[in-house]
C-alpha cells in the first residue's frame, strides 16, 4: 500500500509510524479498527496539506487527530442532523462516522464510512469496504464514494475528479503542516 501512495503523492517525509498506542486511543475512542490504508496514509503523509486544501491530522501532529475526530464528529452530527433521513449514509452508521480531513477552501469534510456488515469492528472486511463521504458544508449534502481511501485519492490524483467545489488547480500534492513537530 505504501508504494501507491507514493506513487501518488510521491516521497513520504514520515519515516516513523504514530506508536501503536497512539492508534489505540484513537480506535477505542471510535470503538472500531481504522483501515489499513488510512493508517498508512496518515503514519506516511499526515499532519499536512493535500492539494493546497485538504488537512489530515496525524496522531502527534501540530492537532492531535483524536482531538480533531472528537470535535469534527460532534460538529458534523450538529450540522447535518436535519439530513440524516434523507442522505446516503446508512441510519446503522450515522453515530460512527470517522472524520479524517477537513477543506480549508469551503469547510467540508471528509468522512470514512465504516463497513456496513461489521458494527463493531473492522479486521473482517478489506479496506475497500469502507467508503468515504464528503460532508459539503456550502450547500448541506453528503455524497459517498466507495472503495475507501485508496480509490478517493486515485479518483483525485490520477484521474482528476474532485468532489464538487473542490479547487482542481493545485499541482503541489502535499506539504507538511508549517511548524508540525513530525518533521
Amino acid at each position: 500500500m505504501a508504494d501507491v501512495f507514493e506513487e501518488l503523492l510521491g516521497e513520504r517525509e514520515r519515516f516513523r509510524p504514530a506508536p501503536s498506542t497512539a492508534w489505540q486511543t484513537v480506535e477505542e475512542w471510535l470503538n472500531l479498527e481504522l483501515p489499513t490504508d488510512y493508517k498508512e496514509l496518515v503514519n506516511g503523509y499526515g499532519d499536512a496539506i493535500f492539494l493546497g486544501h485538504l488537512f489530515v491530522p496525524h496522531p502527534q501532529g501540530a492537532d492531535s487527530l483524536l482531538t480533531f475526530m472528537e470535535e469534527e464528529r460532534k460538529d458534523f452530527h450538529a450540522a447535518f442532523e436535519d439530513l440524516r433521513s434523507s442522505s446516503d449514509v446508512p441510519d446503522d452508521v450515522w453515530a460512527r462516522v470517522v472524520p479524517w480531513a477537513y477543506h480549508d477552501w469551503n469547510g467540508d469534510l471528509a468522512l470514512l464510512i465504516p463497513p456496513l456488515n461489521d458494527p463493531g469492528s473492522s479486521a473482517s472486511s478489506g479496506d475497500e469496504d469502507w467508503m468515504v463521504a464528503v460532508a459539503y458544508r456550502q450547500s448541506p449534502e453528503i455524497e459517498l464514494f466507495p472503495g475507501g481511501i485508496t480509490a478517493f485519492l486515485k479518483q483525485i490524483l490520477k484521474e482528476s475528479r474532485f468532489p464538487r467545489g473542490w479547487p482542481s488547480s493545485r499541482t503541489e500534492k502535499w506539504k507538511s503542516v508549517e511548524g508540525s513537530p513530525l518533521v
